[in-house]
């Protein structure tokens, strides 16, 4: 329940905050104001907690819980194509949508009526829906829109699956099974690629959580803007099933060539195929069984700007990542000057953000837990992992605040 105090301060930091924000936006392009940005960020959590605070416990639990219903109500739509049936001008009547879709109109009509009380349509005259921004993005980004539809059915099956896994023995990271492969009988990699319609709509999910989400390629150019040099620059790439950061630090320093290695000849043809004709010459690969034993002595004998390793050691045991870092450090010790990038998850330290940041990040905890039985490090495990390598090693992070 909430106090006259509490939400008497919430409701003025709400009002300050909305001022200041409409004031900044006045002054500046909203997409290029950061400080825009993080006070619009302040202001929805700041909402979330008046929200809760308004709430009593009961109507909390239910309103949180009641939400796998309009997930399922989305996933109609999005699965038999409903939002693609709606005209863009003007929109559609409940008529056409239902004979497009072959859903019977009195079903449909009932779950357009729950997703317009969540925005995704409008229903601007009777039995007449529109679409919103929201799900004109759904309908126009196909790969963002992959990745809504695999959250809505194959991650929403396995979470349900996590309770039963953390309750069987073993139930640990080392031996326990995942959530994913309890619920569908096979691991998450290995149940996509027996299914054509759905490893084609997973490859595009993987690309469009990496392209909207995933801060690993803006680190890496950062990083190279900053330290790039004059003259031409080489640089080594582990690539594993979540893309190459390869391709975009060529196309933010021309002169930088790069030697991927790989250890999956149809990941490998996979990369090599989606290269443009003018990276072709600039972006080498070279498989190798098991990256992780060694490296060619050529690295020793010629000049490395850096060791890339991009979304790559988030599944591999400590072990396998230790073993991976110790094969670089004869190069190293031969060139000082080189470096290893390493860009992947992280797990922050408790009120290390706001509750309304912190928990895009703890969900990704659970995400890697339910879909994979493995766990995102934190900064002190990462940092145990170098000094494992080599306590030689200097160790400096770099947090991109983006779940």
């Amino acid at each position: 329940m909430i106090s006259f105090s509490d939400g008497h301060a919430l409701v003025l930091d709400i009002a300050s905050e909305s001022n200041e924000l409409n004031d900044e936006l006045a002054r500046s392009n909203p997409g290029l104001s950061e400080e825009a940005n993080a006070r619009r960020i302040r202001i929805l959590g700041l909402l979330d907690r008046l929200k809760s605070l308004l709430q009593d416990p009961h109507e909390f639990v239910h309103d949180y819980v009641s939400t796998n219903w309009d997930h399922g109500a989305l996933y109609v739509l999005l699965h038999a194509k409903v939002l693609d049936a709606i005209a863009d001008d003007g929109g559609s009547d409940l008529t056409l949508l239902s004979e497009q879709s072959g859903i019977p109109a009195d079903k449909l009509v009932r779950i357009l009526r729950l997703l317009s009380c969540q925005h995704f349509v409008e229903e601007p005259c009777d039995e007449h829906f529109a679409l919103t921004a929201a799900s004109r993005m759904l309908v126009n980004d196909v790969d963002f829109r992959a990745w809504v539809e695999f959250q809505l059915y194959e991650t929403r099956v396995a979470s349900a699956s996590l309770a039963d896994t953390l309750l069987a023995l073993p139930n640990d990271y080392e031996n326990g099974e995942s959530a994913f492969k309890h619920a569908w009988g096979e691991e998450m990699y290995d149940w996509h690629a027996a299914r054509c319609d759905k490893a084609e709509r997973f490859r595009k999910a993987m690309k469009g959580v990496s392209q909207s989400m995933d801060p690993a390629d803006q680190l890496l150019k950062d990083w190279f803007k900053t330290h790039h040099k004059s003259g031409d620059e080489h640089i080594v790439e582990f690539a594993g099933r979540y893309g190459l950061a390869s391709p975009s630090l060529v196309e933010t320093v021309p002169t930088l060539t790069s030697a991927v290695r790989i250890a999956d000849t149809e990941i490998l043809k996979r990369y090599r195929e989606g290269l443009s004709g003018d990276l072709k010459e600039q972006i080498t690969f070279e498989l190798h069984e098991r990256i992780e034993e060694r490296q060619p002595a050529t690295d020793r004998q010629r000049h490395l700007t850096a060791y890339v390793a991009r979304n790559l050691l988030w599944n591999w045991s400590d072990e396998d990542a230790t073993q991976l870092l110790r094969t670089l450090l004869p190069a190293m010790e031969a060139h000082p000057e080189i470096v290893v990038l390493i860009c992947d998850g992280l797990s922050p330290a408790r009120n290390a953000y706001d509750p309304h940041v912190e928990q895009a990040y703890r969900r990704r905890d659970i995400t890697m837990m339910t879909m994979h039985n493995v766990r995102q490090r934190t900064e002190l495990e990462w940092r145990a992992l170098f000094t494992r390598a080599s306590p030689d090693l200097e160790v400096s992070i770099d947090i991109a605040e983006n779940a």
